[in-house]
This record gives C-alpha cells, sequence and structure tokens, in this order.
C-alpha cells in the first residue's frame, strides 16, 4: 500500500514538473530542432518561409503574419494569434479564443530550429452588443487557473490553457517535418 501511494505522488510530482518546464519566462514554449544533412541555410531558409506560408493559408485560422525576415542570418520570425475555439455560454453568447504566438525559425548548414512561444490567450465576448476582451498571461492560467478577471472567463480558460501546449507541439513538429521533406525541383 505505501508502494503505491509513494508511486502515486511521484507521478504527481512528475506530472506538475513536466507542466512548469513548459514555462519559460511566464510563455509556454515548444522547440524541436531539425537535422538535414546536406541542405544549405540558404535552402532551409527557403523551406521555412514556404512552411509558414502553408501553414498559416491553409489553416486560416492565423493571423498576422511574417515580422522578420532575414535570410544572411538564417531567421524567420512569424506573429500571429491562433483561434483556439469557441466556449458557449448561453444560447446567444460564449468567448472566442485565440493564442497570441511567435514561431522562429533559426536556419544553419544541416539543421534549423523551430520554436513557438505563447505569452498570453486572449478571449473576446462574442456578443457584438456588449463587447469585451481580455488578454490573460498563461502563466497565469496554465498549469494552474490563478488570474483574477471582472469577466467571466474562468471555464473558459480552463478549457482551453490545458490544449494550447499539444496543438503548439503539433504546430512545431509539422513546422519541422516540412522542413525536412526533399522539394520536387524537376520543372
Amino acid at each position: 500500500m505505501k508502494k503505491l501511494l509513494s508511486i502515486a505522488i511521484m507521478l504527481l510530482m512528475t506530472a506538475t514538473i513536466s507542466a512548469q518546464e513548459e514555462l519559460v519566462n511566464g510563455m509556454l514554449e515548444k522547440k524541436h530542432v531539425v537535422m538535414v544533412e546536406g541542405v544549405s541555410s540558404d535552402k532551409l531558409y527557403v523551406r521555412a518561409l514556404e512552411a509558414l506560408s502553408d501553414w498559416a493559408g491553409s489553416q486560416g485560422k492565423s493571423k498576422i503574419g511574417i515580422d522578420v525576415q532575414d535570410k544572411d542570418e538564417g531567421l524567420v520570425v512569424y506573429k500571429g494569434r491562433l483561434n483556439m475555439g469557441f466556449h458557449k455560454v448561453n444560447f446567444m453568447a460564449g468567448w472566442e479564443v485565440y493564442a497570441d504566438f511567435t514561431i522562429k525559425i533559426k536556419c544553419k548548414d544541416g539543421r534549423a530550429q523551430v520554436s513557438a512561444n505563447v505569452p498570453s490567450l486572449t478571449f473576446d465576448w462574442s456578443a457584438k452588443q456588449y463587447p469585451a476582451t481580455e488578454t490573460v498571461p498563461i502563466s497565469a492560467i496554465y498549469p494552474e487557473y490563478n488570474y483574477k478577471s471582472s469577466l467571466k472567463i474562468k471555464k473558459a480558460a480552463k478549457e482551453f490553457a490545458p490544449l494550447t501546449p499539444s496543438m503548439f507541439d503539433k504546430i512545431v513538429t509539422s513546422l519541422a517535418d516540412k522542413l525536412k521533406l526533399q522539394p520536387d525541383d524537376d520543372f
């Protein structure tokens, strides 16, 4: 019985520690390094631009766009706001939830690093006659909700904050996979 209790406590501590490790300077951070042998930083840079273009264009959920393009440094910075979903409050209205994010792709010969930072979630009230918007730091609602708001966003925050790490992990992984793909150069 003591062993089961100690194992349960250790598992609980591990889950809490892993959630805390994702927060860096109060922001959710996901990173992925891609090794692509024999590919120059210039080619990886072009692949990074294409990957970001494909991702933002096909999803249609991301707004804003490329903030920095530095071919000499092999750096692309994409800032945006991703529509996470809708939390229905009543039959007429609810919260539209957005994740504010920055994606950086650094390219060097044979490798690239894709990282995503999420500093906050923004909650927009859908009823136009009573407009309300609140931007909340991710560290105040993930892994635990400890934010005081004049608006009733607690249920929406508890629903979408836990989904944010896995969603951005998928985005970073898919962008990294696109950098690995060999483009069809035959014209």
